[in-house]
């Protein structure tokens, strides 16, 4: 049976409807490009009823028009771009929900072997010693402990610090430890190889939904702060893992202006959670919500919103913009990663190459602070491809880039009115950069490891004050300069 010409442009008409209605609701064009999709739509469905449209037919043996005959075929096609475009909105539109909202973290209770053990599973550890940090215990560790003993049995060794824990699992004295795996950055911190010398042989995840601190803004006509956690995860970017980048971004719509205020990972600062000092980068093993408290409260600032990201994320996000330029003050092959060679000088970076440029400090004599300034100029060159107009058609790729490397707690319409006032507008913006400032200091205390003298950042006042008045200045709506030497690495 034969489509009729009324039933394929009728078709063609409401798949037309649809895919403007999905244009409407993902509410990223703005009005005045809007209205030139409309009349395209328009224009294609009068142009296709005329093609596809048979002439009238003369006399009982007139043949059939050819040209009706493909205008099916046509408006067939047609329709199914305009399907597949009405597809993508929706992935869109659903990438962009699943990445907003910030609405839970997650615990993984860990058993822990040594790969030398041979252990692949708990059953390996059946009948074993398995030691357990009972000083910085937790609800979720304790739960954990409950699954594990319905699953195996075992002897439990308690010890009040990660470091003779870890001698003891290294020494054979327990055959495992049970932890909260986002202490994993504890026992790193007493045995560098410890990622590589263990895995896994068994978890649990635990889920708990986020209390929402977000503060209701109108994001393209009031200034706005967001705290940006970067994470070194293992696993999923909502595990609860050590914040290794600290950085308050603010924004203001009006005067078009960003700053980028990096905070060292090792400033000695006391955790919003339990009124203890320590390094800032611990804090965000007990979720970014407590990494944003705690800058708040050191700073004496409101932060509006929060996001998360993981540090693959960067390789992505760089490889879906084509790379970006970002300049090097000198030549070296990164300690992360000894396969990428950084040239002194303007570079073309791959995504590979970005993340190591931006994750390095131990070729630097400032360390923390030159890292902080690698990462905001990574940043920035990100920033400044992303706002180009071009970017639209490769829209679906930074998506892609980001799912399931990144969070924040701003709704799904504040990222496309951001988006949607950068398409109205245009033009650039102009990135200021600052980094606090502090002096490196050896002591014990620390919350995590309190009988451990390590290297501490401990914070300069003068350099939180003036920080705070580079974004207080912003927030109140005043176009702000920073020092040159406020980011110099």
């Amino acid at each position: 049976m034969k489509l009729k010409w009324q039933i394929i442009i009728l078709f063609q008409a409401a798949v037309e409807i649809f895919l403007g209605y999905e244009m409407t609701k993902f509410n990223v064009l703005p009005l005045k490009y809007l209205i030139v999709v409309y009349i395209v739509l328009f224009l294609i469905f009068r142009l296709m009823y005329k093609f596809i449209k048979p002439p009238k037919r003369i006399g009982k043996h007139a043949k059939k028009s050819k040209r009706a005959q493909l205008g099916k075929y046509v408006s067939l096609v047609v329709s199914i771009a305009m399907i597949f475009s009405s597809y993508m909105l929706i992935k869109t539109n659903g990438a962009i929900a699943k990445m907003t909202g910030m609405s839970e973290t997650k615990t993984v209770i860990a058993l822990v072997a040594l790969k030398k053990s041979g252990y692949k599973s708990a059953k390996d550890a059946e009948d074993e010693r398995i030691g357990i940090n009972t000083k910085q215990t937790s609800t979720y560790l304790n739960k954990g402990l409950s699954l594990l003993k319905d699953d195996i049995s075992f002897t439990e060794k308690d010890y009040n610090d990660y470091k003779k824990l870890g001698e003891d699992l290294y020494s054979g004295k327990v055959k495992a430890i049970l932890m909260d795996y986002a202490y994993e950055t504890a026992l790193e911190g007493y045995f560098e190889s410890f990622n590589n010398d263990t895995e896994i042989i068994w978890s649990h995840e635990f889920v708990e939904k986020n209390t929402n601190t977000a503060n209701n803004k109108n994001v393209t006509k009031e200034p706005f702060t967001i705290m940006v956690s970067g994470v070194d995860s293992r696993g999923s970017v909502e595990e609860k893992s050590r914040s290794d980048v600290n950085m308050i971004v603010t924004i203001n719509p009006n005067t078009r202006q960003i700053l980028l205020t990096s905070i060292p990972r090792d400033y000695f600062v006391t955790l919003a959670n339990v009124g203890v000092k320590d390094k800032l980068t611990h804090a965000g093993m007990f979720g970014t919500t407590n990494v944003e408290k705690t800058v708040e409260k050191f700073m004496n600032l409101d932060i509006d919103y929060q996001a998360r990201i993981g540090f693959q994320s960067v390789v992505k996000i760089v490889d879906a913009l084509g790379g970006v330029d970002v300049y090097s003050d000198k030549a070296f092959r990164p300690w992360t990663d000894d396969g990428v060679r950084i040239k002194k000088g303007v570079q073309h970076m791959d995504g590979r190459t970005a993340l190591a440029f931006a994750r390095e400090r131990k070729i630097y004599l400032t360390g923390d602070r030159h890292r902080a300034a690698n990462q905001q100029a990574v940043l920035k060159a990100i920033l400044n491809k992303a706002m180009s107009p071009a970017v639209i058609t490769n829209y679906t790729s930074l998506l892609d880039a980001v799912a399931g490397t990144f969070q924040t707690n701003m709704k799904s319409s504040d990222i496309t009115s951001l988006a949607k006032m950068q398409l109205d507008k245009g033009g650039s913006w102009d990135i200021q950069q600052s980094i606090l400032e502090g002096t490196s200091e050896k002591r014990k205390g620390g919350y995590l490891m309190p009988k451990t003298a390590i290297y501490y950042t401990i914070p300069s006042k003068e350099s939180i004050d003036k920080n705070r008045l580079y974004i207080t200045n912003m927030m109140a709506g005043k176009k702000i300069k920073t020092e040159a030497k406020d980011s110099e690495a």
